[in-house]
């Protein structure tokens, strides 16, 4: 510790001096210029959290003061109080140096940064995906690669499973869309009109704002999910699944927020030929379920309802929902199955699968 505080004071009189020696440098020879042999102040304790902002004033009252704050010998502010955030956890050393006509202060502050609870969040944020090259849709685009197999939306730490048909004109699994376009297109009360408008969603964009990109899912049930193993995870019997960083890494699910897509929303409330009014009793659900590091399919699982008529009206968001899917652990993968009331037990669901998602968080686990 001695030798410490020795190395400590060092460096301070040498960042004192080294302003000193400016100064001195620009007047000439003016010999009546003060040399000034810097005052070091007692170190001050300060705790913070990361990623937030913190205030440091020195409750300086003197006046004609120049104010230098020096983090890792680079200045960071030259106001008399320091607003700051710190985005790394641990100890930093903040100085701050006041220059006056005659004299060089030096103040020191050991700032302590504990982790946020969101310290090693990572959310998925789209509105850099670039559609510029993308499908023209009403009110937008979506993904150039939609109807191309063997392609993947990847975007930082998340892939998106897909599959696709060129010449069926079929895809499941997500792809990504900034379409505004949450109006109704079932034809005379049918569903051909909805094949060329599969991109909205009724919140008109991402959680960042109408026009922004979000994901759009579609559950392809029928040859995957309604097939698969209920235990082991295998990403060619799962429709809709999202995979989390690389191998090496563990996180643990937080959020996902989730919007109500056109076509089940406008059959739920209208019928669209395929699928009936919604009556009371009625629902449309998404379930969220995680898949551990062994591709085990884990026991927790949550649901949201995207359309609920148990009670005396018909419940249909258009906005976005965040759902809590932290009882879900820590995960390899997520994947989402929908249900409705209005299916039939042979073929499936009446109602449209689709749905749309956006701002997934997960939580990093330090190794």
């Amino acid at each position: 510790m001695k030798n410490y505080n020795v190395f400590k004071f060092t460096k301070l009189f040498f960042l004192g001096i080294a302003l000193t020696a400016t100064l001195l440098t620009g007047c000439s020879s003016d010999d009546s210029t003060p040399y000034s042999t810097p005052i070091v102040k007692e170190t001050v304790e300060i705790k913070t959290i990361a990623k937030q902002e913190f205030v440091i004033d020195p409750q300086i009252e003197a006046s004609n003061l120049t104010y230098f704050w020096y983090l890792n010998d680079e200045v960071i502010s030259t106001e008399p109080i320091l607003k700051y955030t710190l985005d790394s956890a641990g100890v930093h050393e903040i100085t701050l140096k006041t220059v006056s006509p005659s004299t060089i202060t030096l103040y020191t502050y050991q700032v302590s940064v504990d982790k946020s609870l969101d310290y090693n969040y990572v959310t998925l944020d789209l509105t850099s995906f670039d559609l510029s090259d993308g499908k023209e849709t009403l009110g937008g685009k979506y993904w150039k690669n939609t109807y191309i197999g063997g392609t993947y939306v990847e975007h930082q730490i998340f892939k998106f499973s897909h599959t696709a048909e060129e010449s069926w004109n079929y895809w499941d699994g997500f792809t990504v869309s900034n379409s505004t376009d949450n109006l109704s297109h079932s034809d005379d009360g049918g569903s051909v009109g909805w094949i060329n408008y599969q991109w909205g969603n009724m919140a008109k964009g991402g959680v960042k704002g109408e026009g922004t990109p979000y994901i759009v899912g579609y559950w392809g049930y029928y040859m995957k999910d309604w097939n698969a193993d209920p235990k082991k995870f295998d990403e060619e019997q799962y429709s809709n699944w999202v995979k989390i960083g690389s191998e090496d890494d563990t996180y643990k699910a937080v959020s996902v927020s989730i919007a109500n897509h056109p076509w089940p929303y406008w059959g739920n409330l209208n019928g669209d030929g395929f699928a009936r009014k919604f009556e009371k009793g009625d629902y449309f659900t998404i379930t969220v379920k995680g898949v551990d590091k062994d591709n085990n399919v884990k026991p927790e699982s949550v649901t949201h309802y995207l359309a609920d008529y148990r009670g005396d009206e018909l419940i249909m968001s258009q906005n976005w929902e965040k759902v809590d899917i932290s009882a879900l652990g820590e995960v390899k993968y997520i994947f989402f199955q929908l249900d409705t009331t209005d299916a039939d037990p042979t073929v499936g669901p009446n109602t449209a699968v689709y749905f749309c998602l956006d701002a997934i968080t997960v939580d990093k686990v330090d190794n």
